[in-house]
């Protein structure tokens, strides 16, 4: 077992996280989770009837699946664009960690040995790249090895194109040799790896703007369903008529009861195309949780202000 992994079970569990760069996400977890449940709770209630909703005009607020969609629309939204900003900020780190290597590889050529050349590397400007270099350099200090140093940043930043290079750099270091030639060969694999991996989202892009299209149709055919067919049905059908064996008559029926089974296909349709979006844009589900927040949002407001308020 290495020294870094005897000291973090030695240390609490927020000391840990924190060493390990998941305090911001445990906070994010709470945030999210703590008022979701919440409005949730209050759902639960206002389905058993102990909360009554309030009409304001045709619209009514406060209903149990308000309350339900108002949660979800809570841990998705700072969830999601939580992740947004943390696949943005390591999309960064990711343009600037092949600088990096290749900064390695020469300083090694010029005779460091390869904690000098982290040392150094350290005082440069990588952008947001620079303050984990410096987390790098100061675990070393602190007596860390490089390799303990190096994958301890691979767990805070945990990308693909990172923990390829870095399991690189640590064979490099271990077997000696020619370690500056792996290093410049690292460095251009990992531009490479990007500029592949910039190519394959922007081809991606447009479907992602294909699944918003056939969101906004799917929602425009219900809109139209609801305004015009479903109310027309009813108004035609008058209180004394009845269809079916069963004696079942739409006039008995509130065009809003009617309506809500579209209502709930919705609300389905947008949390799995939002998934589906995110995949096609990062190559992650988690990715798309911001969309299913958008598509969520977009989906009830249509519902509460134009089809029949429900």
């Amino acid at each position: 077992m290495d020294v870094e992994s005897e000291t973090l079970k030695k240390q609490g569990f927020l000391k840990r996280i924190s060493h390990l760069g998941q305090m911001q996400r445990l906070i994010v977890y709470l945030a999210s989770g703590i008022p979701a449940a919440a409005l949730i709770f209050l759902g639960i209630n206002a389905y058993f009837g102990i909360i009554n909703p309030i009409y304001v005009g045709n619209i009514i607020l406060g209903t149990w699946y308000d309350f339900i969609i108002f949660g979800i629309l809570v841990f998705t939204g700072i969830f999601g664009f939580y992740e947004f900003f943390r696949i943005r900020r390591i999309r960064k780190i990711d343009q600037r960690f092949p600088d990096f290597v290749r900064d390695l590889a020469e300083s090694r050529r010029a005779g460091m040995t390869f904690t000098k050349a982290i040392m150094q590397s350290s005082k440069g400007n990588y952008g947001l790249l620079t303050p984990e270099i410096q987390k790098i350099a100061r675990q070393i200090s602190w007596g860390s090895s490089v390799e303990d140093a190096l994958n301890s940043f691979v767990k805070r930043v945990n990308t693909k194109l990172i923990r390829r290079t870095i399991s690189l750099i640590i064979e490099a270091s271990r077997s000696g040799g020619h370690v500056a030639d792996v290093l410049d060969a690292a460095s251009k694999d990992a531009r490479e790896i990007k500029l592949i991996d910039s190519e394959r989202k922007a081809s991606l892009m447009s479907y992602v703007a294909i699944v918003y299209v056939g969101m906004f149709v799917f929602l425009l055919i219900i809109v139209v369903i609801c305004v015009t067919l479903l109310p027309n049905i009813v108004s035609n059908n008058p209180p004394e008529t009845t269809t079916g064996s069963a004696g079942f008559s739409l006039a008995r029926l509130e065009v809003k009861e009617v309506a809500m089974p579209f209502f709930t296909a919705a609300l389905f349709q947008g949390a799995f195309m939002g998934l589906v979006a995110g995949v096609f844009e990062e190559g992650e589900i988690v990715a798309g949780i911001k969309h299913t927040f958008i598509m969520l949002l977009i989906t009830w407001l249509v519902f509460k202000v134009i089809a029949l308020g429900i």
